[in-house]
């Protein structure tokens, strides 16, 4: 499937917009993964949550989105039905889990980075200036944001859930179209 001529898809499609969510999400990941193996970013994100945040937005940014993605399109075609249960609780769960796993990965890189660096400071008798659980305790806003961001994206898998099983036992939900939904004009010829 390509989105040649079709840009416009991605305004109006959540299925499509979460697949495209997913490839940036392997982008990025694939561009950091790289990154972090050089030794000066190495020497600092090692052993920190900078890496914990990598590794969760290519889990869950790339894999889990076109996952999600995936099952939304397949849904219809493998138990006989018309369309989804429900286009806006895609719309839903694919706002809430791009929030969440931002908010998630963004709160864990931001996290590494100060506990790399509280555990290279040493002070000028060369000791070290911050014991590990000072370290630790100066994680705990992150770790709350971070469960922020993981709440969100369980919501949102909730929701799929949700959206599927009506799905299955063949319920279609009447709604009005999501706005921006209307083919665009077609161009004057």
């Amino acid at each position: 499937m390509t989105l040649s001529g079709a840009w416009d898809k991605i305004r109006t499609d959540p299925i499509i917009r979460m697949m495209v969510i997913a490839v940036a999400f392997y982008g990025m990941s694939t561009f950091e993964g790289p990154m972090m193996s050089i030794k000066a970013v190495n020497s600092l994100s090692h052993y920190t949550d900078w890496t914990i945040g990598h590794v969760h937005s290519g889990a869950l940014g790339w894999v889990g989105m076109i996952s999600f993605g995936a099952v939304y399109y397949l849904a219809p075609k493998l138990w006989n039905r018309n369309r989804l249960y429900s286009l806006r609780l895609v719309n839903w769960h694919f706002w809430l889990a791009t929030l969440g796993i931002v908010l998630y990965a963004a709160v864990m890189w931001v996290a590494g980075i100060q506990q790399g660096l509280m555990w290279r400071e040493y002070n000028d008798q060369g000791f070290l200036v911050y014991s590990f659980a000072e370290s630790v305790a100066a994680m705990k806003p992150y770790y709350i944001l971070r469960a922020v961001g993981g709440l969100m994206y369980l919501t949102g898998a909730i929701i799929m859930a949700f959206n599927i099983y009506m799905t299955i036992i063949g319920r279609e939900r009447e709604e009005a179209p999501i706005p921006g939904a209307e083919p665009a004009l077609a161009p004057a010829e």
